[in-house]
């Protein structure tokens, strides 16, 4: 673990308590240059640390640390938990681990290499954000894949409405929305057999965007946070109550438990978008209208050689004007 990493543990654990520089440097093993330079890029990333003469150092900012018994202390449903302050990708890290039926899940507090569908990239700053990954073997067949992503959606906004207070929407198949803005993605991956079709270990990564944060140029204009001030609720009661209302909807294989509520919350229905087969920039507008049982968008095609015709997509992508 590096020194800023058992740095902001030490203050984590000590939170609105000065800590004097050479007690830091003791316990940490370290140089008072090591831990001015550890502070400072912990500052850099968002956390907020107060410095006084004689005193030491301070985290004053404890409302969106991410700690692993804060997490677990919210928690009622059974797993493992692996809390880290920095990883690649929360996907990766669980691809990485053995497969349990026993649900594990990742969490960091920063993704140097998070993504999204397609491979792209997924902005995972520190301290904004929650990044986490849940990965187990399931007892069904991969053709219930997209579902799990589903479940997801609805599982997440239940727990931002626990833990944030706010009512979060779902653009299909796997967006949240708030207040116009994307706040969270979900990316579903199974390592499977493809000759009996069953599931060797299922992972579902979940980013949210909490607070406000610095977005490059091209997503700014799309990307949201849940609250616009920083600490406003806890990072680590919200973990836990994604984990609480995701977990039983993921591993169950009844639809009905979430399908309804997912169709309500799924605010591009009734709307025009945008269809982009193959994942091409160039769009084919069409009605949203309706997520069927398997979880299929059907759409109804608006101009084209399709012009009038009725589908459901089941792949590809949509978009759609704010």
């Amino acid at each position: 673990m590096s020194t800023k990493s058992r740095l902001l543990r030490l203050l984590s654990e000590n939170a609105g308590k000065y800590i004097s520089g050479e007690q830091i440097g003791e316990t940490l093993g370290v140089s008072r240059a090591a831990v001015n330079k550890a502070c400072a890029a912990l500052r850099k990333e968002g956390y907020d640390i107060m410095s006084r003469t004689n005193l030491g150092y301070m985290l004053t900012d404890c409302g969106s640390l991410l700690t692993e018994d804060e997490i677990a202390s919210y928690l009622n449903v059974p797993c493992t938990l692996d809390v880290r302050d920095e990883t690649g990708s929360t996907n990766d890290l669980a691809k990485e681990q053995p497969a349990s039926s026993v649900p594990k899940v990742f969490i960091a507090n920063r993704q140097t290499a998070g993504r999204g569908r397609l491979g792209r990239r997924f902005e995972s700053p520190a301290g904004t954000g929650l990044y986490m990954t849940f990965s187990f073997i399931p007892d069904f067949d991969i053709s219930r894949s997209l579902f799990v992503t589903m479940a997801s959606a609805v599982g997440t906004c239940r727990a931002i409405e626990k833990a944030a207070g706010v009512h979060a929407v779902i653009k299909w198949v796997n967006d949240l929305f708030y207040n116009g803005k994307k706040v969270c993605g979900i990316l579903t991956e199974a390592q499977s057999d493809f000759e009996t079709g069953t599931i060797n270990k299922l992972v579902t990564g979940i980013g949210v965007n909490c607070f406000p944060g610095s977005f490059p140029p091209e997503i700014k204009d799309i990307a949201g946070s849940l609250s616009s001030e920083t600490g406003s609720f806890s990072r680590s009661r919200l973990a836990a109550e994604i984990i609480n209302e995701t977990l039983p909807l993921i591993t169950s294989p009844d639809i009905r438990d979430f399908m309804d509520e997912y169709r309500e919350r799924c605010f591009i229905l009734g709307r025009t978008i945008k269809i982009h087969p193959q994942y091409s920039e160039s769009g084919i507008p069409a009605e949203a209208l309706s997520v069927d049982d398997t979880g299929g968008l059907a759409v109804r095609y608006l101009e084209g050689e399709k012009a009038g015709m009725e589908d459901v997509l089941h792949t590809g992508e949509i978009s759609i004007s704010l």
